[in-house]
């Protein structure tokens, strides 16, 4: 037979299939929202299938008459993705929640209802220090923050540079709009080094990185594997590799913050004197 799903069982009736959208939400002990999920499908990049026997998590919650279970998997919220980024595994997720008291929050519409739930560490290990876990936990949360700084900052490259490319097919054939577009290629290419220290933007596949070197996304999520290897305090090294890591992400933060606040600014001013139009025809040719 098939084994049991892992993480906490949630079990909940519904006489008749749900209208609305219905909420499932997770809240520690101080009301602070962990995870949140729903019984609509969110629209998400998926890393190409590579590995068919590859289990991935299940994030839109069942919602049908009847029965209906769902099995939450004890982790925090994912951080923000980078669509089209390869990993060697699942890639970057929430770390496991601590053992301690929830509260299991349904909401359908304007109506909701609220169940305890506990975790508690495996009774069969006798071994672990809960002091250890917690430092444990302090640091998976630490990296899953890098992590979504480091996200946001690629997103934002990679969506500014979608929108410069596209003043090319529109003003490439008005010669007075040359600059313009010479200030775009500029702006693009101080982008480049930035983007390229955060992401090995060579990953075409999950075993990219044996040709080309991993960049700080591909290291925080090699960092965090190893993060996860047990339930115990993280060792002097761990400390140390993430200071690193950390120190790395930062420096190209600053440098991307200097671009947005200073780069970017400057070339929107340019675009509003070159009094370009938001809807614009390009001149007629000589017919």
């Amino acid at each position: 037979g098939d084994d049991p799903p892992l993480g906490a069982i949630i079990d909940y009736y519904f006489k008749t299939a749900p209208k609305d959208e219905v909420k499932l939400e997770i809240l520690d002990s101080n009301g602070k929202l962990l995870r949140s999920l729903s019984s609509r499908e969110k629209k998400e990049f998926e890393q190409p299938p590579e590995w068919p026997d590859q289990v991935k998590e299940v994030t839109t919650i069942p919602a049908g008459a009847g029965m209906n279970r769902y099995a939450w998997n004890l982790r925090w919220e994912t951080p923000v993705k980078i669509p089209g980024a390869f990993y060697t595994g699942t890639g970057p997720r929430g770390p496991v929640a601590l053992p301690g008291k929830y509260t299991v929050k349904m909401t359908v519409g304007n109506q909701n209802q609220m169940q305890p739930l506990e975790i508690v560490i495996d009774p069969r290990v006798k071994t672990i220090d809960p002091a250890d876990v917690e430092k444990q936990f302090a640091l998976q949360m630490q990296v899953r923050d890098a992590n979504a700084e480091l996200h946001r900052a690629v997103n934002q490259i990679r969506e500014l540079r979608v929108a410069l490319k596209a003043l090319h097919p529109r003003f490439e054939s008005d010669s007075k709009l040359k600059p313009l577009l010479e200030q775009a290629d500029a702006l693009d290419k101080k982008m480049n080094p930035v983007e390229e220290e955060l992401i090995q933007v060579n990953m075409k596949g999950s075993e990219a990185n044996l040709a080309f070197p991993d960049m700080l996304n591909e290291l925080f999520d090699s960092f965090t594997s190893s993060l996860e290897a047990g339930d115990g305090a993280p060792t002097q090294q761990q400390y140390e590799v993430f200071k690193m890591l950390r120190g790395r992400l930062d420096q190209q933060l600053a440098a991307w913050k200097q671009i947005s606040s200073s780069d970017v600014p400057a070339f929107n001013e340019l675009i509003k004197k070159s009094d370009v139009p938001a809807l614009y025809l390009a001149p007629a040719g000589n017919e």
